[in-house]
């Protein structure tokens, strides 16, 4: 006869720590309706070869990672992550972002800090703005965005305070990040007419681990969806390590 066995709080803790803090993932748009995903039996890189283009309707996969403080305590017989969420926001234009799955992937390259800002535009207009995608950078890093408080209208560099938003994939230490004053101003960061450009540097990233390029969960979605018109399809992740075992 079959018995449970409890695995103790504190060996799920580690369990759960050793595998997933300091971790980094990116939550990938994947348009193949009518297909499902099978864990261990579906090809992960044939699946994921289904990949909305990053661009398309303003998409690029979002980024999340988990610290220490993300491990939570053990209740009803497990080790939970604290929630993440990852939003696809439609950028308004003609183009639609088409999906039907969304899959979360082992990945590295994530900016988890940047530096103080090095340049800036001409003016600015007070006011914090949020997620505002890079226009471009000296790597191939794809997908930073930020949030920009700006002060005095923007007379000097440190009138630009930034946060990271999304960390993106892709990048390397001392990558440089560009936001130009045309992307600016059509965030409403700067006033018409502004010129130059807001930049600063890339300082650390996440680091490649063993499963990077692996899928870890994948949502279908009821029906395919189409987002356009500016409107955002939100995920939200939740993790949970649980601690029984048949013997």
């Amino acid at each position: 006869m079959a018995l449970a066995a409890k695995v103790s709080s504190s060996e799920l803790t580690a369990q759960v720590t050793n595998r997933f803090v300091d971790a980094y993932f990116e939550a990938r748009l994947i348009n193949a309706p009518g297909t499902s995903y099978t864990p261990g039996i579906t090809d992960d890189t044939s699946f994921l070869s289904f990949a909305v283009t990053p661009g398309t309707g303003g998409y690029y996969p979002q980024s999340i990672g988990y610290t220490s403080g993300d491990v939570l305590a053990y209740s009803d017989d497990g080790v939970p992550l604290n929630t993440k969420s990852t939003i696809f926001a439609h950028d308004g234009g003609a183009t639609a972002i088409d999906f039907s799955h969304v899959a979360l992937v082992w990945t590295s390259g994530v900016t988890t800090a940047i530096g103080g800002v090095d340049s800036a535009p001409s003016a600015g207009v007070n006011g914090t703005y949020t997620n505002i995608l890079q226009s471009s950078s000296s790597g191939s890093g794809t997908g930073l965005m930020i949030n920009i408080t700006v002060t005095n209208s923007g007379a000097t560099a440190g009138d630009y305070a930034v946060t990271l938003s999304n960390g993106g994939t892709g990048y390397v230490a001392a990558e440089a990040i560009v936001f130009t004053a045309a992307d600016l101003i059509t965030a409403g960061v700067c006033p018409s007419g502004a010129t130059g450009s807001l930049a600063f540097a890339v300082s650390t990233v996440s680091s490649p681990g063993p499963d990077e390029g692996n899928i870890l969960a994948v949502a279908q979605t009821t029906n395919a969806v189409t987002l356009t018109g500016g409107n955002e399809a939100v995920f939200y992740w939740n993790l949970k390590q649980f601690g029984y075992y048949a013997v």
